[in-house]
């Protein structure tokens, strides 16, 4: 069974993805609306992300080592229910500590979800063809910009924030039903990949990690505050829909661009060239602000470059290991939700005590040491 001959399959792991995307990063869509009702600040409501992105990386690797000897069906369904039980408290929710809860069980079932669906679409694509399948299974995440998160505040202006998450609750059903008629409800082995599982360049991974958690942490700096960014700059709150929308876009061109240029030309060189561009649009980005078709553009290119770093760095791992590629799936995704929280963290600090138009300027040096990361990184013919 190939996931390319299995459109059905593919279109519900990517479906997956994006709700989970959604609900990572809708935070910063909504933020403003959340501060209101709830009556807390911004740098406070900002720390949801942190909660979400904390809880994500530090129970994920142990959930996945906890469950890698079940079969991944029932773990991913599990994984979906507890999913929904994390969104019904959220929507509930009145209070900061309350909505941490809500995120802190979201991040828990999401860590294992997204491992699983990503592993499986490894273990059923053709290796020469890997790096796309990947990117379009990844490309679930970066819609969720283009159209979960955007939508997802529209409709939060129009309606509240709360009804997002009842929205998001009736998807992840279907997901569940799609899962349940279409995940082969075998372990990995059964699934073509006999090998016993290893990691053959621990440096390699642990360098791979090192420029996901450079890339979130320079783009969260940013994105995680955008709101209050663009309407300290004259924006209004509805050009902010504008922005994630455009990101978005770019974010999905990126994904896609990235998962083929890394069957071309490899993930190492996918990775350097696109950081290079990444941070020249970062360090453009406070000098557009008085220009807003400039400052879309560079918007919509920002998150190509970035975005397309995502399946880059998956494919590395996965040439990195040999049989599953769960585990690493897992510490990565810990790295990229760390990066998150962490960027999200120096954001609330800098938007505190600081000009906020200059963000990106920070975000510049730090996604320079995921460049200088990957520098390190060892080909093939290198790895003794």
């Amino acid at each position: 069974m190939e996931l390319k001959m299995n459109k059905k399959l593919l279109i519900t792991f990517t479906v997956g993805v994006f709700l989970l995307g959604m609900m990572e990063l809708i935070i910063s869509g909504i933020l403003e609306l959340m501060s209101d009702d709830i009556g807390i600040s911004h740098a406070i409501t900002g720390q949801l992300i942190t909660v979400y992105a904390v809880s994500f990386a530090v129970f994920g690797p142990l959930l996945v080592k906890a469950t890698e000897k079940f079969r991944p069906k029932p773990v991913i369904i599990a994984s979906l229910v507890i999913f929904i039980i994390g969104n019904l408290i959220f929507g509930m929710s009145n209070t900061f500590i309350m909505l941490s809860l809500g995120r802190v069980v979201t991040a828990v079932a999401a860590a294992v979800f997204i491992v699983k669906i990503m592993d499986m679409t490894v273990l059923l694509s053709r290796p020469e063809i890997r790096g796309k399948m990947i990117a379009l299974v990844y490309m679930g995440f970066s819609a969720a910009n283009v159209f979960g998160i955007p939508i997802g505040t529209l409709i939060g202006q129009q309606f509240g924030w709360r009804i997002i998450f009842w929205l998001v609750i009736i998807i992840a059903i279907l997901v569940g039903i799609g899962i349940l008629s279409l995940v082969p409800d075998r372990k990995g082995e059964d699934l073509g990949e006999p090998v016993p599982d290893k990691v053959l360049d621990k440096r390699n991974i642990f360098l791979y990690i090192g420029v996901t958690m450079a890339v979130l942490i320079g783009n969260y700096i940013v994105i995680g505050y955008i709101s209050p960014l663009m309407t300290s700059n004259g924006f209004t709150l509805e050009s902010v829909s504008v922005a994630l929308l455009i990101a978005g876009a770019g974010g999905m061109t990126g994904t896609y661009i990235g998962g083929l240029l890394v069957d071309r030309i490899g993930s190492k060189r996918t990775i350097i060239y696109m950081l290079i561009l990444f941070m020249i649009s970062m360090a453009a980005l406070p000098l557009l602000y008085g220009t807003p078709i400039l400052f879309y553009t560079n918007l919509f290119l920002w998150s190509v470059f970035q975005w397309s770093t995502s399946p880059s760095v998956q494919s590395g791992l996965v040439e990195n290991v040999q049989g599953s590629a769960a585990m690493v799936f897992s510490w990565n995704m810990s790295g990229l939700n760390l990066g998150i929280g962490i960027g999200a963290v120096i954001g609330g600090i800098y938007i505190s005590n600081f000009d906020i138009s200059f963000a990106p300027w920070l975000s510049v040096f730090i996604v320079g040491l995921g460049l200088l990361s990957v520098s390190f990184v060892r080909e093939h013919e290198e790895i003794v």
